[in-house]
């Protein structure tokens, strides 16, 4: 079996068009095809089939779709291992960061990553809701993702998943609020004033949703907006409340807005690392996901105790 037309056959499963797994191998569509048309002759077995206008994996396709996954984390470990031994070691990472994550973690991560002689780092911009996170690992080397359902929620999409971070939510609100005097805040407190919230979909709500469910009641949303230092902006000028991340924005409570954590509601996101498995593999993406690990803790720990 030819690696290449396996690996050809694992992008067409993680893909899911001919056209997509095209482009991701810079080669042409009829390329594509006839390599898998070779692989399945060489097989004896069919391993796509079509689907409509497009193309599907059988069972044995699926099947030898997650051999090739195994494969190709064989032979980045291969790989790892020579790297140690090499001189002029040098790498190319990309990562992907919604905006907070990067907000967070970006600035002393770079730190470390000019510590290391000869890594390359590019950090781009994503923010595509959770469904979207564990698609982006096709394109980027690592990729930073976030949920209020815990860190298993990606552990399906046959990723690695490198927790990094339980960042706590909390309410924001103007600094001369009522409820500011309070040092914990339950769903009755705050239910019932105006919300600026984030659109249906995005992790934050489904939290409000608790706080709903737990007080028995509606909350109004007034405004809703998928940028945190809007809302933060939003809160500051007096027009409600918002859920914002505590190590994110606890830094910005100058602004004019304070933030209260919240009892008998689950309001937490987890923020993790995910790649694929024989990415992950690879020596300098282990350098890369312990730093990220190293600079999560250090967020964590840079947080004043008894400040909440």
């Amino acid at each position: 079996m030819d690696f290449k037309r396996l690996r050809i056959l694992r992008e067409l499963a993680d893909r899911g068009t001919v056209g997509a797994t095209a482009e991701a191998m810079h080669v042409t569509p009829s390329a594509v095809s006839q390599q898998l048309k070779t692989l399945q002759d060489e097989l004896g077995v069919v391993l796509i089939e079509k689907a409509g206008r497009g193309v599907r994996l059988t069972e044995a396709g699926l099947a030898m779709a997650a051999a090739a996954a195994d494969v190709s984390t064989a032979m980045a470990r291969a790989e790892a291992t020579i790297d140690t031994y090499r001189q002029g070691w040098q790498a190319n990472v990309r990562a992907a960061f919604f905006p907070s994550a990067a907000e967070m973690f970006l600035p002393g991560l770079l730190h470390r990553v000019k510590a290391v002689d000869g890594l390359h780092f590019e950090a781009h911009f994503e923010d595509p809701g959770v469904d979207g996170f564990a698609g982006l690992a096709a394109d980027y080397d690592v990729v930073l993702a976030h949920s209020v359902d815990g860190p298993d929620v990606f552990s399906s999409d046959g990723l690695i998943v490198v927790p990094l971070l339980n960042e706590p939510l909390d309410v924001a609100m103007p600094s001369g609020h009522a409820l500011a005097s309070k040092p914990r805040l339950t769903a009755r407190d705050v239910v019932g004033y105006p919300w600026m919230g984030v659109p249906e979909g995005f992790p934050f709500d489904a939290v409000l949703r608790q706080i709903e469910k737990q007080a028995g009641s509606t909350a109004v949303r007034a405004q809703l907006f998928p940028d945190l230092r809007v809302l933060e902006a939003l809160v500051s000028a007096g027009h409600g409340l918002a859920l914002l991340p505590r190590y994110t924005a606890a830094a910005n409570q100058d602004r004019g807005f304070v933030l209260r954590p919240l009892v008998g509601v689950t309001a937490r996101r987890s923020i993790v690392a995910l790649a694929r498995p024989d990415i992950a593999a690879r020596t300098t993406i282990r350098t890369v996901l312990d730093m990220l690990k190293e600079e999560a803790a250090s967020v964590a720990s840079g947080l004043v105790p008894g400040d909440f």
